[in-house]
């Protein structure tokens, strides 16, 4: 099981974006902050890892981000997407006007295979960047939500082939029922019915497909929706833990503490101090 380092997973309220409304996902997306900022000596940070995706684009040149050794740098005609669990560095030039977009996406559309992804800022793209920014700036959170999702669109109907891997139509078909239903008790009966398969069958194949086994899949994607709700909304831990399919605190506590290293009371402090 992946073991969440709760000193990456950052709080994506930083206090200088604009929070937007946050609700049941309707689209691929769920948007939870737009930001701006103008660049200073501050923004230099290594090791950036977080539950959620980040978009960039910056209004001139003079910042970068660097993951596995790959340094990009960024300007009015690139912006860049950064999954959730990525480790990334960032940092840029005193004066560079940044914005930011923090989201989370549907368990089905996740990539396989996250890496940092670049794509072109179009005429089209600008416009709506600069749209946004302005709405952004009024504090216009409705307009902003409208805007984000547009460009989040944007920038994905862009994606070139090979860029990252989709699941199969049959380990999709189990993802999207696991992410509806993960409130819910699930067993490997469910999960197999979603797939065509008899159980004993179905384990087999989707430990291949995953490298774990369905109960440790769907423990770990528990944990992940936990340490999402934790960082990005306000509910008590009873709430959450209830949300994310336990049947109470203490054995949400005890689950949650075995990946995290932490209580989610710690590990929510622990974000926010971030």
């Amino acid at each position: 099981m992946s073991i969440i380092d709760r000193a990456k997973w950052k709080n994506p309220f930083t206090g200088q974006g604009l929070r937007l409304p946050h609700g049941i996902q309707t689209s691929n997306f769920q948007i939870h902050e737009v930001g701006l900022m103008l660049l200073d000596d501050h923004w230099q940070h290594h090791a950036v890892c977080s539950p959620f995706w980040r978009l960039f684009y910056e209004f001139s040149a003079g910042a970068w981000v660097e993951c596995n050794g790959k340094r990009i740098e960024l300007n009015s005609d690139s912006a860049v997407l950064l999954p959730e669990g990525l480790v990334f560095d960032c940092g840029g030039e005193t004066g560079v006007e940044h914005m930011w977009l923090h989201f989370s996406m549907h368990m089905s559309k996740t990539p396989t295979l996250p890496k940092m992804l670049v794509i072109a800022a179009g005429a089209d793209f600008r416009g709506v960047a600069t749209t946004l920014q302005s709405a952004t700036k009024q504090g216009k959170a409705d307009s902003a939500h409208h805007l984000s999702m547009a460009l989040l669109h944007m920038a994905f109907a862009g994606f070139a082939p090979g860029w990252f891997e989709a699941p199969s139509p049959r380990l999709q078909r189990v993802f999207t029922w696991l992410e509806q239903n993960i409130g819910n008790s699930i067993n490997n009966e469910q999960l197999a019915a979603q797939a065509g398969f008899g159980v004993e069958a179905f384990i087999r194949w989707f430990k291949s497909h995953t490298g774990r086994t369905p109960a440790a899949y769907v423990a770990e994607q528990r944990v992940q929706e936990a340490g999402r709700r934790l960082a990005l909304s306000d509910d008590s831990i009873e709430n959450i833990a209830e949300g994310v399919g336990f049947s109470n605190r203490h054995h949400f506590s005890r689950v949650f503490s075995r990946h995290a290293g932490c209580g989610p009371a710690a590990f929510r402090r622990g974000g926010r101090r971030g």
